[in-house]
């Protein structure tokens, strides 16, 4: 019988991300190994994403709490009904309830994703179900080595930890000097002007609400510098109000709102910024900024340091100083250099971080015999 493997997203689909096509990229190479793929969603996910990914797609409402019967017995029904051999949960509280009705109906391969460094609250008894996850889960992806450490800091068994980088589409995220004329064109930028991109949820502890002091340190320096913000979320409000305190003119920065359009964005940019002060699972932002041949300042969190320090400027978190310090190097750098870092970007992406890859990662452990016992 052709595997069956089921994805249970814990978390309602709004876009179509990096996490999006390397579900795409999974499913595709799934059915070129003969692997049925199933994917269940809180919510019906963009249909840009329905039409490129080779795979069925169900809705389960989110689950209520760890208890809710209604989610157990729909879910339940919907692996029955598809067969289901393997599943991979993808945490948030459906993840624990999906592996254990995965587990009550005989599913024996049973896989999880970790996308975020597991919490240290003895209030939440975060260590204790993250070890419930290992012992329920034949195998615990990780995002990066920092998710991976925190995981066996919690008593997951190192024997069942998998890193592997979700990795993004160099066919998506890619230089186009064409598409960034049409793009700047419509942004309404000037040919001297030094476009500054940041592409975050706006909520506290992200590092966007450092933008306006940081923003301004850079004007004062660099005056061509523009920056545009593109996301939302409900910090949006305070950050807003911080700018307008700020000494940078109100021409000079600009809110795009959500937007479906980052790659394009990230073509038309002279410069990426990964800002956020609190520990990620693994920043594709970045990546997907390397990917496009844009130079990035980003601050030191996950795995980045490892990683992409070699062709990207990384600074210590919080730092207004050397946030600033950081974006204004790059900014000066001339153009051979400027070149040259950004082809070292992309080539690193396409060598260490492909969707791809992650795709094939993850199919091989699928398909690999299970463990003995």
């Amino acid at each position: 019988m052709a595997p069956r493997i089921v994805q249970v997203m814990g978390w309602r689909s709004q876009q179509y991300g990096s996490f999006e096509r390397f579900l795409v990229a999974l499913s595709r190479s799934g059915r070129e190994m003969g692997v049925e793929t199933h994917l269940v969603f809180q919510n019906r996910p963009p249909e840009r994403f329905a039409d490129d990914v080779e795979a069925a797609i169900h809705t389960v409402e989110a689950a209520r709490g760890p208890l809710d019967a209604r989610y157990v017995l729909e879910l339940g029904r919907l692996l029955r009904r598809v067969g289901a051999t393997h599943l991979n949960a993808h945490f948030g509280t459906d993840a624990y309830l999906a592996l254990a009705v995965a587990q009550a109906l005989g599913v024996q391969r049973r896989f999880m994703t970790k996308h975020s460094a597991p919490g240290r609250s003895r209030l939440t008894f975060a260590d204790a179900r993250h070890r419930w996850l290992g012992r329920h889960s034949e195998r615990f992806f990780a995002v990066s080595h920092d998710v991976a450490e925190r995981l066996a800091t919690a008593g997951v068994p190192r024997s069942k930890i998998e890193v592997v980088y979700l990795g993004v589409s160099t066919r998506v995220y890619r230089p186009d000097a064409g598409d960034r004329e049409r793009v700047r064109s419509e942004l309404r930028l000037r040919a001297d002007q030094r476009l500054i991109l940041t592409a975050s949820h706006l909520r506290p502890n992200k590092g966007v609400e450092l933008m306006p002091e940081v923003f301004e340190r850079v004007r004062n320096e660099c005056p061509e510098a523009v920056l545009m913000l593109a996301g939302d979320g409900p910090a949006r409000a305070d950050i807003e109000r911080a700018f307008a305190r700020s000494a940078s003119p109100p021409e000079s920065y600009r809110f795009l709102g959500r937007r479906d359009d980052v790659p394009e964005l990230l073509r038309a940019a002279d410069l990426f910024v990964l800002p956020t002060a609190i520990t990620e699972g693994m920043p594709l932002g970045t990546v997907e900024a390397l990917a496009s041949g844009c130079p990035v300042v980003a601050t030191d969190v996950s795995d980045l340091t490892r990683l992409v320090s070699e062709v990207a400027e990384i600074v210590p978190r919080g730092d207004v100083a050397a946030l600033a310090g950081g974006i204004v190097e790059s900014l000066r750098r001339d153009g051979p250099e400027r070149e040259q870092r950004s082809l070292a970007g992309r080539a690193l992406v396409e060598e260490r971080l492909s969707v791809d890859a992650a795709a094939q990662a993850y199919l091989e452990s699928y398909l690999a015999p299970p463990p003995a016992g």
